[in-house]
Parts: structure tokens; C-alpha cells; sequence
């Protein structure tokens, strides 16, 4: 109707349709903001990994912004290099940072200039706890700046730098919280700088990893660990399952990667594992289905399951029947503590172990 596909309109009729779109445009953004939260929170929010070319989306984001400041006296910079490597990402979640980030300079703004920046750094990867090259990228803006009081609750849920009711902007307090849960899904970082002085402005920065194509596991663990007890492990990253083959080998245990859900209960009943390492995030199917069909099956459902995820969700993992919980990023201490606990050590394998009888 605002393009006239109906016929002419009055100004004030024009006016009007443009509040109604505007309203309906900011309900539709928090109602997305709300299901991608609520899929974070479940551990069913998944990202489709691909070689990513920073460039393409730069060019991309900064056309869409324009539109956002066409009418403030704001210059809007590309101060990225052409040679950018390219990323291991999912390209529609880092597209959705960077329009958030943007579109968060554009609001607190009212001139000056908004500058897209980009470079290589070392840094640690959050989900493997390696130093691995990473792309940094920075937002900067010479908007109002935020108040180092007001810095620590940035990135919480439902947290807004200005919450009086006289505030200029308005939002759901979601977008910087989602951003940190899609970097740290990525293994990068998200902070922010800021002196809290006008015209100085704020830097958002993150970081996400330079693509390096990887050689394809082995389906097993080298033949002098023939006859250790077997860990099952499942997760789709290349870089967790070398981490866990390099905490748990040299203790004697035999590492088998499974990457696919399907492949996950023919993987069971073939290998016969003392454990079972489980992400939450999967491909076409979550762990949290995963873990209710190893217990629903005979043949696996006395397997003890370790659910290893960056969900937070301990409550619902345990009452699926997981055998214990670990949040990544793990540590080595955090497994052998895990095995400990549930008495997984040597060659003795969960059905070989005498069960325990009370004393009288």
C-alpha cells in the first residue's frame, strides 16, 4: 500500500500506514530476538559452518545501514583490508552481528562517523582453548560513549545502558546478548571499549576463526590402543574431537568420533564405549533427542552419557538420564574428574564392573 499498488495516498493516510509498518517492523525484531534467545538457551540453535568471505558481507551490511543514517550527518567508513582471509562461520549469524552492531552505532549517533574495521590477531579459541588466527573485527562510532558503571551489564539479557523511561532509543535489551552467544558459538570473543565521553563514542569489537582446511580424522585411534576401553565421542567440529583424542589418549583410552546424529546408536552397539561424549549441538538433530534415544534403546541405554555443550540447560540433561555435565570450554581435568566420578579408568568397562551392595 505504501507503494501505491492500491492507488494515490494522502499524506496523512501515508503517515499513518508508515507507523503501522514501523510498529510491525519493531514487533517482528523482537519476537526474532526472543526465539534466537530461547533456541540459545535450549541448545537448539544451529549454525551451518562454511568457508566465509568477510568482504561480501562487509559490502553487504553497510549498504543496509546507509539507510539508517541518511538523514543524520554521519560518515559511514570501510576501513577493512581487501586480502581479509577468509573465516570458518556461519555466514547469516555473522551478517546478523555485524547489522546489530551497526545498527547500535547508528541509533547512539548523531554525527561524526561510523568506521567498519577489520584484522588478523592470535587469540584463544573459547571452545578448544588453543591459540589459533583469528579475524578481529571492530565497529567504531563517535556516538555518546557508555559510562564504565554501565559496562559490566553491556552484554546481559534484558539489559539496557538507558533504562529510563525517557530514553531516546528503545529495544529489548536482547541484540548484545545474542551477538555474545552467536561469537562464543563461533569460539571468538565480543567486548566493548569506551572512555563514556560524548563525541569519543564506543568500539564493539569480536573475533571469529580464519578458516584452515582440516584433513579428515581417522575412524580410530592408533592400533596400540586396540583393546583400551572406548570413548564415544559426538561433535561435528574437527577441532574438538582432535582436543579430546589429545587429553584422553596418552590416559589409555581409545577415541571414536561420530559426526552424525543418525550414525549415533549403530556407533554405540558396534563399539560397545565405557562412555559417551555428547554436544547438544548437532546436525539435523540435537543431542537432547540424541540422549533420549541412547536411553530408550536396550543395547545403550546403560552407557554413561557426559553431555559436553556450551547449553546451560544441567537440570534437563540429567533428568534425559546423563550420566554427568560439562560446559565448554573443557579442560582435561574437567574429563579425567568425570571419569573419576563414574568410575571409568583402565580396561574395565562399564558391564565389567562388580556393582556395589550395601552393607547390612
Amino acid at each position: 500500500m505504501l507503494k501505491g499498488i492500491d492507488g494515490p495516498l494522502t499524506d496523512l493516510q501515508s503517515q499513518d500506514l508508515t507507523s503501522i509498518y514501523n510498529a510491525g517492523q519493531h514487533l517482528l525484531g523482537l519476537i526474532n530476538d526472543i526465539l534466537d534467545m530461547s533456541r540459545i538457551e535450549a541448545g537448539k540453535l544451529e549454525l551451518v559452518f562454511d568457508e566465509v568471505d568477510l568482504r561480501d558481507i562487509f559490502k553487504g551490511v553497510l549498504s543496509t545501514i546507509t539507510a539508517l543514517v541518511k538523514d543524520k550527518p554521519i560518515a559511514l567508513r570501510d576501513d577493512t583490508p581487501p586480502d581479509l582471509p577468509t573465516v570458518h562461520a556461519d555466514s547469516m549469524r555473522v551478517r546478523q552481528i555485524l547489522l546489530n552492531l551497526l545498527a547500535n552505532a547508528a541509533k547512539f549517533t548523531d554525527k561524526g562517523s561510523i568506521t567498519l574495521r577489520a584484522h588478523t590477531v592470535e587469540a584463544l579459541n573459547s571452545r578448544t582453548e588453543m591459540l589459533e588466527p583469528f579475524v578481529e573485527i571492530g565497529v567504531h562510532d563517535t556516538g555518546h560513549g557508555i559510562p564504565p558503571k554501565d559496562m559490566p551489564k553491556l552484554f546481559e539479557a534484558f539489559s539496557q545502558v538507558d533504562a529510563s523511561p525517557t530514553r531516546k532509543v528503545g529495544g529489548s535489551g536482547l541484540g548484545l546478548s545474542i551477538c555474545r552467544n552467536l561469537v562464543e558459538l563461533h569460539g571468538g570473543r565480543i567486548w566493548a571499549e569506551s572512555e563514556g565521553l560524548p563525541g569519543q563514542g564506543s568500539t564493539f569489537s569480536f573475533t571469529l576463526p580464519v578458516f584452515r582446511p582440516e584433513p579428515e580424522l581417522p575412524p580410530e585411534s592408533p592400533e596400540d590402543l586396540e583393546g583400551a576401553p572406548t570413548i564415544l565421542v559426538v561433535d561435528d567440529d574437527q577441532g574438538i574431537l582432535r582436543l579430546y583424542r589429545r587429553y584422553l589418549e596418552p590416559h589409555g583410552y581409545r577415541v571414536v568420533a561420530i559426526s552424525k546424529a543418525v550414525e549415533v546408536i549403530p556407533g554405540a552397539v558396534e563399539y560397545k564405549p565405557v562412555a559417551i561424549l555428547l554436544d547438544v549441538l548437532m546436525p539435523n538433530q540435537d543431542g537432547w533427542k540424541v540422549l533420549e534415544e541412547l536411553k530408550r534403546e536396550a543395547a545403550t541405554r546403560d552407557i554413561p552419557v557426559i553431555m559436553c555443550t556450551i547449553a546451560t540447560d544441567q537440570t534437563r540433561a540429567f533428568a534425559l538420564g546423563a550420566a554427568e555435565f560439562l560446559v565448554k570450554p573443557i579442560l582435561e581435568t574437567d574429563l579425567l574428574r568425570a571419569f573419576e566420578k563414574l568410575h571409568i579408568n583402565g580396561r574395565t568397562t562399564a558391564r565389567e564392573r562388580p556393582l556395589a551392595v550395601p552393607r547390612p
